[in-house]
């Protein structure tokens, strides 16, 4: 056939993202009627399609750290989860039975997992019927190759070819791109993906174990070692030492009065520059203050070098009684987070990610109680200890030494690297597209992490020439531009823009 009669789609990335960019290309397609055929290639490096590494664990115990009411897989219909759900409420009694159908439940990732692959299944025997051509490559997509007709070759692992029209990069969350001192260690960890890497390698139920970092990321390898039976004892092993705060029951409605983006674009009008973290940091502040009409000394509020347990204990009375202010200001802003993030410079940018991201995170990103209770009990059964200001880590012997910055060493017969994901995309290391790409200069890096994009179509940019690329991008690539990609309700809504722009072509 004719290829200007027929345009083909790669998604490289199977997982929640990938998806949502299949269902609405599928959609759309059906509902515009092009005069094109669309042919879309599903391509998949890992495990199943659908589930990518988060939602297809094997662990029970792996909740969703975002409420059931923001996961639906469709634009401006985020509750779709909890309504599908209700529908198989019959079938998840059975397999969950500890799961409620309800906007503000954290359910199992593995159900998630299992509602992504329920929606690809349903829009792939869509497509069929509607003519569309679909196929699934369980392959890893290595190198690819712009031809002068501006069709992309891609090339897999096994040196296997695909000519494309289009290509969305849905790659998913690299690793860490930390401690490269360690990689190739028998006893090192390198991601705590998939789960069922950590259950195989550590067979020692009372081995000493070090997970690096205590984010979600680290909370989710330490659920992956407790559910398998481990007794031994765990630290987390980071830069700060700060544990996310914990989860309302329900989101409790907080109305802004001083840090809204109205007063932002007034500050920019008055003041004639551009935006300023310090500006962002002096308007929180007085917002907190304006709420609690009183003044507050900041430096009490250092959650830094402080008993973990105490604030543990803290955050969740404060969560069970949804009084919780910081995190309440920051889950209103919701809506607003990404029109500010653009506001900020690049310079700006990094600056926040450096110095801010870690406390907007363990508010903004926080723990279900579930997940909260259990920490709390492993930190006072003292199997669990949360080591902050970490400088180093090093094999010696048959075990790993780690230091602090103040001196202090600790062993670990394993390691766990939970630091979080490469944010610069020539550290991305595991994802070779992204390295291939990078180096024969059809993608470029953002000053903030990740690569450049149209905010508009989610294109990427050929900043030399000004040219459209073949090539779009979702997610983790762009995580320097859109600060919210660890957001499945955020990809979901971009995805949206993504398709729209695709759509475009076949007209």
């Amino acid at each position: 056939m004719d290829h200007k009669l027929k345009m083909t789609v790669a998604i490289v990335g199977s997982g929640a993202s990938g998806v949502t960019c299949f269902i609405q290309l599928v959609l759309k397609y059906i509902i515009t009627k092009p005069s094109k055929i669309l042919s879309i290639i599903l391509f998949e490096k890992k495990g199943e399609f659908g589930t990518g590494l988060a939602y297809g664990t094997g662990q029970e115990g792996h909740l969703l750290n975002t409420k059931a009411g923001l996961m639906g897989l469709f634009p401006q219909e985020r509750l779709h989860f909890v309504r599908w759900m209700h529908d198989h409420k019959d079938r998840i009694e059975q397999e969950f039975p500890q799961v409620s159908p309800h906007p503000d439940a954290y359910p199992p990732r593995m159900l998630y997992g299992k509602y992504v692959q329920a929606m690809l299944d349903e829009y792939w025997q869509l497509a069929r019927q509607k003519g569309i051509e679909v196929s699934k490559q369980q392959v890893e997509i290595v190198d690819a190759e712009v031809q002068k007709d501006k069709r992309v070759i891609l090339r897999s692992a096994s040196d296997h070819s695909y000519l494309v029209d289009y290509v969305i990069l849905a790659t998913g969350t690299p690793e860490a791109a930390t401690f490269e001192n360690l990689k190739g260690l028998e006893r090192y960890i390198g991601s705590p993906w998939p789960s069922k890497r950590i259950i195989q390698t550590i067979q020692d139920k009372y081995a000493k174990i070090s997970i690096v970092g205590s984010s979600l990321t680290a909370i989710d390898a330490l659920i992956t070692l407790v559910a398998n039976g481990h007794k031994g004892p765990i630290t987390f092993f980071s830069l700060r030492g700060l544990l996310p705060r914990v989860q309302s029951a329900s989101e409790k409605p907080f109305q802004r009065k001083v840090l809204t983006l109205s007063t932002i674009k007034t500050l920019i009008r008055e003041n004639r520059r551009s935006l300023r973290v310090k500006d962002l940091i002096r308007l929180f502040r007085s917002e907190v203050e304006g709420y609690l009409e009183r003044k507050l000394d900041w430096a009490t509020e250092e959650r830094v070098n402080k008993n973990h347990l105490q604030l543990l204990e803290e955050d969740i009375r404060q969560a069970m009684n949804g009084d919780s202010l910081f995190q309440n200001i920051l889950y209103s802003l919701r809506e607003e987070t990404y029109a500010i993030w653009k506001l900020l410079p690049v310079d700006q940018k990094i600056l926040f990610v450096k110095w801010i991201k870690p406390y907007f995170d363990i508010n903004r990103h926080a723990v279900p109680m579930e997940n909260g209770i259990k920490i709390m009990n492993l930190l006072k059964s003292n199997q669990l200890e949360v080591i902050g200001n970490s400088e180093d880590i090093k094999w010696k012997g048959n075990k790993f030494v780690l230091k602090t910055e103040d001196g202090h060493t600790y062993e670990a017969d394993f390691v766990i690297n939970a630091s979080g994901p490469a944010s610069v995309i020539h550290k991305m290391e595991d994802q070779k597209l992204l390295q291939a790409l990078l180096s024969k200069k059809y993608i470029q890096e953002y000053g903030a992490g990740g690569l450049i994009v149209d905010l508009n179509t989610l294109r990427v940019k050929d900043v030399s020439s000004e040219e459209r690329t073949p090539f779009y991008a979702l997610g983790h690539p762009i995580t320097g531009l859109q600060l919210d990609v660890n957001s499945l309700w955020f990809n979901v809504e971009q995805a949206d823009l993504l398709t729209d722009d695709l759509i475009r072509q076949f007209q």
